[in-house]
Parts: C-alpha cells; structure tokens; sequence
C-alpha cells in the first residue's frame, strides 16, 4: 500500500497475542515460538493460555497440523485481518526449514518462519489455512502434490516459492523472486 510509511512491519500490540498461535502452529512449540518471536518459552505459555482462555480456545495435539492450537470460525476470520493488515504493509510471511531460507531470511518484506519438523513436511496445509503466504523449497514438489492444493510455483534465484494464489501475495512473491 503505497500511502503507508516504509518502516519496518511491525505487528501491533493489540495483535500479538494473536499472531502467537500462528508462531505455536508453524514451529510446534512454545520454545520454538519463543525464539522467533523474541520472547521468554514462559511469556509464550503464559499469553497463549490467557488468549485461549478468552476466545475459548482449545489444545488439541492429536489434530492436523495447523489446528492443534485452537482451530475455530473466529479464529480464522481474526488471522485473515492480521494477514490482510501484514500484507498491506508489503510483507510476505514465508516458512521453510532453515536450510531453505534462500536468503530471503532477514530480507526487507519477508517475515521468516523456521517451521517445525513435523510443519514441514506438511507445509501444504498451512499454506491453504493461511498461517503461510509462501513456502520456501529448494526442489519442486512431487506432481501429485501440486495437483491436490492450490498453490502457486515461482521460480526464485535459488529454488522455488509455493505462495497461495491470491493476487496480492503472488505480486510480492513475484517481486522477491525478481528484483
């Protein structure tokens, strides 16, 4: 959005919290999530269960991945203004595994999540539940893989991007992978 400030994103106050369970998701645990977010693995515990306590949201580790931290209508609707809010300001979040950061890790515009082990390798998922714009993949998916989710390949300078298809998250990908 070209009448915001070029500042460093920052995620407003009021929805860090929220932000939290998608960190809580996309690594796995509350230790992991600290150390993307900068904060102590209590803080993380101590916010998610005063949150999950107000949206009455519930632990389910035996549930697929990216709903294992609260997966309700209210939720959703709440994580796509945070996305919509992050994407206005020009900043694609990306996961991969730390290995296929593809210098895009610390890169004006990507906000870098290392996912957990078990998150990789069903990062599909998590593209389609929108706690991911893009993934960050040094090979291409298996082809039966592509034809089951709808997701976007880019080819960038050092491997690939599966973004969701959405028009604003395909044009900052594609300004990423082509500068």
């Amino acid at each position: 959005m070209s009448s915001l400030p070029r500042k460093p994103y920052r995620v407003p106050t009021m929805l860090r919290d929220l932000q939290l369970v998608d960190f809580l998701e996309l690594t796995g645990s509350t230790t992991a999530s600290a150390a993307q977010i900068g904060v102590s693995q209590p803080s993380v515990s101590r916010r998610y269960r005063a949150l999950a306590a107000d949206l009455e949201l519930q632990r389910l580790p035996g549930d697929p991945i990216g709903k294992r931290y609260g997966h309700t209508p209210w939720l959703q609707l709440l994580r796509q203004g945070i996305n919509s809010h992050r994407l206005a300001w020009g900043v694609l979040r990306i996961g991969g595994a730390e290995a296929t950061t593809m210098g895009l890790k610390g890169q004006c515009g990507v906000e870098w999540v290392t996912l957990g082990r078990r998150q990789w390798q069903h990062w599909q998922p998590l593209l389609q539940q929108e706690l991911l714009d893009a993934v960050a993949l040094q090979e291409l998916p298996p082809e039966e893989a592509a034809m089951t989710l709808p997701y976007r390949l880019l080819r960038c300078p050092n491997g690939w991007l599966a973004c969701r298809p959405e028009q604003q998250v395909l044009r900052l990908a594609v300004q990423l992978c082509d500068p």
